[in-house]
């Protein structure tokens, strides 16, 4: 098991400990699997 693929696994894991945001998440993933999501481009902020 690679180190990004535990970070991923730790990260998954802290998202969806709170039900209401894994409730969300769920919301989330099926709404862009329906094509409702939106693309967006990234700004660059200068530092």
């Amino acid at each position: 098991l690679s180190y990004e693929d535990y970070s991923a696994i730790e990260e998954t894991a802290y998202l969806l400990r709170s039900p209401k945001n894994a409730k969300r998440l769920r919301e989330g993933i099926t709404s862009f699997n329906e094509g409702k999501g939106l693309e967006r481009e990234l700004i660059e902020v200068d530092e």
